[in-house]
């Protein structure tokens, strides 16, 4: 018989049931309480936070002091309705709105825009941080919705909005935080020039604060999903690295329009460390997805030329291949060089960082077994390489991870976790 006396239950309060039902799988776990959880990943999200203020100006803290109060008045609201309103949590309502903030651009609240026609932008991060809340309700609480609240909402605002969330301007270097976003600039460069240049060796323009640019996703989207058009008689890979991207330091650092958090690419991959540092995410996840990414991104067909007939796709673009000239055709070397130069470009220039390690790493998501955290990284990493390149850059990784979300419980149940006793 056994010695060992019977345990006793601690009494719950009502208000402390939601909280444990629905507390992060990997908090509970490791003994780490909710709010101390996702305080932990505001932390890591200060980094690009940080950088994003910087590029962006006061306006960018504008949109967050937006949201935030719009958010916390709707979430007031729907705590009331229902059981599912009371897995709502504080701490995981705010770790939302503030990645929804890191996904959005800046010039939202910065006066109108519109092709045809004006429209105030400063209804979108409200907006948004209203439906972020619906949709949390619908989806389910903390750690309990498979689906990701904040990639459906995103998704809805690129079908309400479009073209009006595409990033238009960069504060002047010497204008950090302190700028007006509102008040642009062109560059006093030539276009070709300032792509040679670079956002640190661009001359100052008197009288503005921030340069008016096309972000250089829109120009890299244009060529490999082939809508570009040759100014001449073709187009080559080479000519779009040489000639119509920037600098690869200017996305390392974020000197190109861009969402406020997506821009860094340093700032973003140090907030990931220092989560992967305090234990909150798998590194299995951002590897796997990494890697996924870079290999798609070096064997997908991308166009090698584009001519007055259309691009010339091919696989494997390390490749040699043919490239017309104006002395007749000749054979180009892409080589390695070049392709992992593509490859460095797609995966800076757009989301992808900030999904990779702060989106793709939810519990909520992610599969509970560690083997199947490797392919179910290895399955974003290739099809968000897929959606950039041919449907969008600045959608694209996050369609992707809400795809690959749906085939999460079918992973649970082929690589089942084993039980430690």
């Amino acid at each position: 018989m056994s010695n060992l006396a019977p345990t006793t239950a601690l009494p719950l309060s009502p208000a402390d049931v939601p909280e444990v039902r629905a507390a992060p799988r990997a908090a509970l776990r490791s003994g780490v309480g909710v709010s101390r959880f996702y305080a932990t990943c505001l932390m890591g999200a200060g980094f690009p936070a940080v950088t994003g203020l910087l590029l962006y100006g006061w306006r960018a803290l504008l949109v967050l002091l937006v949201m935030i109060p719009a958010t916390f008045l709707a979430l007031k609201v729907w705590r009331r309705v229902g059981a599912r309103g009371r897995q709502l949590h504080p701490a995981h309502t705010l770790w939302m709105v503030v990645l929804l903030w890191l996904m959005l651009p800046a010039h939202l609240l910065s006066g109108s825009s519109g092709g045809n026609g004006h429209f105030d932008l400063w209804p979108i991060p409200i907006v948004a941080s209203i439906f972020l809340v619906i949709l949390m309700w619908l989806l389910g609480g903390v750690g309990s919705g498979r689906i990701h609240p904040l990639l459906v909402t995103y998704l809805l605002l690129v079908v309400a909005f479009d073209q009006m969330l595409t990033p238009v301007g960069v504060l002047q270097r010497h204008r950090g935080f302190t700028g007006d976003l509102a008040k642009a600039a062109p560059p006093s460069l030539p276009p070709h020039a300032y792509m040679k240049e670079g956002y640190l060796k661009t001359p100052h323009v008197e009288g503005a604060d921030a340069l008016f640019l096309e972000p250089a996703s829109v120009r890299l989207f244009a060529y490999t999903s082939g809508q570009k058009r040759p100014g001449r008689s073709w187009a080559s890979l080479e000519s779009l690295l040489r000639d119509d991207m920037p600098p690869l330091e200017d996305l390392i650092i974020g000197g190109q329009p861009g969402p406020i958090g997506a821009t860094c690419a340093v700032a973003i991959i140090i907030g990931g460390l220092f989560l992967l540092y305090r234990g909150i995410i798998d590194f299995r996840v951002p590897l796997s997805t990494f890697a996924g990414a870079f290999l798609a991104l070096m064997t997908l067909p991308i166009p090698i030329r584009i001519t007055d007939n259309g691009p010339d796709f091919r696989w494997f673009p390390f490749r040699s291949h043919s490239v017309l000239s104006a002395a007749g055709p000749r054979f180009e070397q892409v080589g390695w060089a070049k392709a992992i130069t593509f490859a460095n470009y797609e995966i800076m220039i757009g989301p992808m960082l900030l999904m990779i390690f702060f989106l793709a790493t939810a519990p909520a998501l992610r599969p509970m077994a560690r083997r199947a955290r490797i392919l179910y990284g290895l399955l974003v990493g290739v099809l968000a390489a897929s959606m950039q390149l041919y449907v969008s850059i600045s959608y694209g990784p996050y369609l992707a991870l809400l795809i690959i979300s749906l085939v999460t419980p079918a992973c649970d149940r082929f690589f089942k976790p084993h039980p430690l006793v």
